[in-house]
């Protein structure tokens, strides 16, 4: 693999339409980077990572507590809940994060919040819908490049239809105490100094859904696994959202549009290590009772180039990568149950 073809490819959002340029970096990476202009803008960007930290510096453990990670995936994951990795990582990532689902249409949360988040309710609204109509545009720009109705896609994500949509808040603690250098102990007793061969802020995994939406700041970390077994770091660009491949996308397409392996990294110098990571990530599903039936290859634009040449090992490789029956169709909230119930190894409320 050249040099080229290992970058992440960046798109201005004004032509987002170029249906080319999405494919080819969709279709080899399974990323691309767009210019964070027009919606959400810059200012709604800056605010939420504002409201992100306030929440996770400032609010208490018990009110945190009080709207723990459900079975809705809806509420706050506490460091070493999630274990992404549960082979290369079984401690758990090292990270918290708190899951909101979209709000009605109306701006109100289908969800407890706690006081630090409850008070912005309004401005959270806001920027899901605008998340979301950037991705409804993103879609209708696949649809173009796989010669399907442009709507084929936005009709199964509409705002309106219940969906295990969430907007994810993300926060990475340092991993050693600033005045000492000493590795840190997440602030928490329940968990072991962090061990810098051992742990990992995010283990490696592929998303679940759709399209994903990641907004960084500053610091780094994101790590994309090439098909050569290397591992690409991405930029940490603040005027620029990393867009990537979900695996239901993947399933969908038949294998055309990509779901990748990444992970967050520790990080690597004594300076980094004594940064915390904020990321803000839009998870996009489809409606829960959208069956995710494969499309046919032979009707899908590009499926000609496809290297799977039977159909048997077509579903050998969907067995092995998803642990699913590709015969066996599943609703997107049927898959979504099934990929977090993988996750959670330490456990949700009910």
């Amino acid at each position: 693999m050249d040099s080229n073809s290992t970058q992440i490819k960046c798109i201005d959002v004004s032509v987002v339409s170029d249906s080319a340029a999405i494919s080819e970096a969709l279709q080899t990476l399974g990323f691309l980077s767009i210019k964070a202009a027009g919606t959400p803008s810059p200012s709604q960007i800056d605010r939420m990572f504002s409201i992100s930290e306030h929440f996770f510096i400032n609010e208490g453990t018990l009110e945190k507590e009080k709207v723990s990670i459900n079975r809705r995936n809806a509420g706050w994951v506490k460091v070493r809940q999630e274990t992404l990795d549960v082979a290369g990582h079984p401690k758990g990532d090292i990270k918290e994060a708190f899951n909101m689902h979209k709000f009605t249409s109306a701006g109100e949360p289908l969800q407890p919040l706690p006081p630090t988040l409850s008070q912005h309710t309004s401005e959270i609204s806001t920027f899901m819908q605008a998340c979301h109509s950037l991705c409804m545009k993103l879609l209708e720009a696949f649809a173009q490049t796989l010669e399907l109705p442009r709507d084929f896609f936005t009709s199964k994500h509409a705002y309106e239809r219940p969906q295990g949509t969430v907007l994810r808040l993300l926060y990475y603690p340092p991993t050693i105490v600033p005045s000492t250098n000493e590795a840190s102990n997440i602030n928490n007793e329940d968990n072991p100094p962090v061990d810098q061969e051992g742990d990992i802020r995010a283990g490696a995994h592929s998303d679940y859904g759709s399209i994903t939406l990641l907004f960084q700041k500053d610091v780094g970390g994101l790590q994309i696994l090439l098909p050569n077994g290397e591992w690409l770091d991405a930029p940490a660009e603040n005027d620029a959202i990393l867009v990537n491949v979900g695996d239901s996308f993947d399933f969908w397409t038949g294998g055309l549009f990509k779901s990748t392996q990444h992970r967050v990294a520790l990080p690597r110098t004594a300076a980094e290590k004594a940064q915390a990571r904020y990321s803000i990530v839009y998870f996009l599903h489809a409606a829960d009772d959208v069956p995710l039936s494969r499309i046919p290859r032979k009707g899908l634009k590009g499926s000609e180039t496809s290297e799977i040449t039977t159909q048997a090992a077509d579903n050998q490789s969907v067995r092995a990568r998803f642990g699913i029956d590709p015969d066996e169709v599943l609703t997107s909230k049927e898959w979504l149950e099934r990929r977090l119930a993988a996750t959670y190894t330490k456990g949700r409320k009910d």
